[in-house]
């Protein structure tokens, strides 16, 4: 995520166009704004996804690489699974899948690109993001973290000694292993699906 000064004449509009964005996850970005259509000049904006590579892909290589390249040596399965992303939340995501793997989580089942696609748009790739206004939150456990998880999923679905809602990493286990247990695979979670069919993305 990347920050932007408003200029006079801006709208969240042109800058989503800009950015590559929608206003939406903008809003999401930038808590403090209420009304899309009142900015400041001279405030500062959340740019989402502009730090690091997000891009999700449909159709990646089979196998993964986790020093960041694809690899057909230890696939799993035959399913495709992508490329780790380049950046901070790349190597996050990195260190999560080694201790998936470890934990016995199918590669074909954690595609890396699914997983930035997820914490981009839940979290736009800020480990201390936290959801203080859906229902979750009014029920007393807010999503919290890069892939917005509430604590009685996080206790549930962590490792042992990933025990951390806050940290990326411990997050990122997490959340898999529960998209895993509820959905078959990341790439199965409907936000996911949303997108590929040019839809927008839902919450998982």
């Amino acid at each position: 995520m990347g920050n932007y000064s408003i200029k006079a004449g801006d709208t969240l509009n042109k800058l989503a166009q800009r950015y590559h964005t929608n206003v939406g996850e903008l809003m999401k970005a930038n808590p403090q704004i209420k009304d899309a259509n009142l900015i400041y000049a001279g405030a500062k904006l959340n740019i989402p996804g502009s730090k690091d590579d997000f891009v999700p892909s449909a159709s990646g290589p089979k196998g993964v690489n986790l020093d960041g390249g694809a690899s057909t040596q230890g696939a799993q399965a035959s399913a495709p699974v992508g490329n780790v992303p380049q950046g901070q939340v790349g190597d996050w995501i990195k260190e999560a899948m080694q201790a998936l793997s470890a934990a016995g989580v199918p590669a074909d089942k954690m595609n890396p690109q699914d997983i930035a696609s997820i914490i981009h748009h839940e979290s736009s790739g800020n480990p201390n993001a936290i959801n203080l206004w859906d229902q979750n939150a009014k029920d007393g456990h807010p999503s919290i973290g890069l892939m917005q998880t509430i604590q009685p999923t996080f206790d549930a679905h962590k490792l042992p000694g990933h025990d951390n809602i806050r940290n990326p990493v411990d997050n990122i286990i997490a959340g898999v292993r529960y998209a895993v247990e509820r959905y078959g695979s990341v790439s199965n979670v409907p936000g996911i699906q949303a997108v590929r069919q040019g839809q927008g993305y839902v919450g998982y």
